[in-house]
């Protein structure tokens, strides 16, 4: 994950990479404990591949908050289950940026969520599979045409 995030950042004006240290005690249990790099009066942006139950995410924004923090973006593949929804509208985040990978139904939107579609990036795999041509780069240019998009409203 460190590496899609350190991709991410370089796309951004080379912005710095902070890292929030954690440690897992269990199932869906996590303790946020070191926060590395000074964040002091920045835009954060938080990336992970899915949030199930936004403990971890919560908690990380919350120490970015505390570390001064000007703002902090959470981006992820998928928000899942109830308990997310209710820690991403907490008041951390700016913004959460996640796709449709799994439906978000009406009831769990809230005013800072945006969804983006991958239709487009399923479209064009299976046309590149069908024709024999190599999917990684459409990978690489979903991602960092997002990137560069989000890039320009922080």
């Amino acid at each position: 994950m460190w590496l899609i995030a350190r991709a991410f950042a370089k796309n951004v004006s080379d912005a710095p990479l902070a890292i929030v240290n954690k440690r897992r005690h269990g199932h869906n249990v996590a303790e946020v404990m070191n926060l590395i790099v000074d964040v002091k009066g920045k835009v954060a942006v938080m990336v992970d591949d899915m949030i199930d139950t936004a403990g971890t995410i919560a908690k990380g924004a919350d120490l970015l908050h505390r570390e001064g923090g000007r703002e902090v973006y959470a981006c992820s593949t998928h928000a899942v289950s109830p308990p997310a929804i209710e820690r991403l509208s907490s008041g951390l985040f700016q913004e959460v940026i996640i796709t449709n990978t799994i439906p978000v139904s009406e009831k769990n939107y809230l005013p800072q969520l945006t969804v983006l579609s991958v239709a487009n990036l399923l479209v064009e795999s299976i046309w590149r599979v069908h024709d024999d041509y190599p999917v990684s780069i459409v990978l690489h240019l979903y991602a960092f045409s997002r990137v560069v998009k989000m890039g320009t409203t922080l």
